[in-house]
């Protein structure tokens, strides 16, 4: 990959975690309630499951079975969209990784160079020699070989 390109991505993956960053702060106002966003929002406005259903074009039982999956996990963006517009309100989506993007790229090439330079080590420690210092200077530039091409970093064969 051209040096431009990387730098490209590098610029759109900070871009990212600073909007990341902002909804990470707040994501625990995005948790839905207990008994979910569509019957939370619906009974909040003071309509009943048959005006929702109306106003959807289904049937109150559509309704009453879309709040059970979405309470269990099993609601599609489509009919969560669908009733969030006919509550007058717009569905929000986000995946939110736990931290931001540049820390997981350098947490998950950390791991794999050290898993990719393991054998070295275990034979070194066999032969009761202390792991070179030139062993973890090659580690540590592997990392930043690696994150010159974060997608060489999801190899199933470096999975837990």
């Amino acid at each position: 990959m051209k040096t431009s390109q990387r730098r490209i991505r590098a610029v759109a993956r900070e871009q990212l975690d600073r909007r990341l960053s902002e909804i990470r702060t707040g994501a625990s106002l995005l948790r839905p309630p207990p008994r979910g966003w569509v019957r939370e929002l619906r009974s909040a406005l003071g309509m009943s499951q048959a005006d929702l259903a109306r106003r959807m074009g289904v049937s109150r039982q559509a309704i009453s079975q879309l709040e059970q999956r979405e309470q269990d996990g099993s609601a599609t963006l489509r009919a969560l969209e669908q009733a969030a517009h006919a509550m007058e309100s717009e569905l929000v989506y986000a995946i939110v990784p736990k931290h931001s993007v540049r820390e997981t790229l350098e947490q998950r090439a950390l791991r794999v160079a050290t898993e990719m330079t393991r054998s070295v080590r275990h034979t070194m420690r066999l032969e009761d020699q202390e792991p070179e210092s030139g062993l973890d200077e090659r580690t540590d530039a592997l990392v930043l070989d690696l994150l010159e091409s974060p997608g060489r970093l999801w190899s199933a064969s470096y999975d837990e």
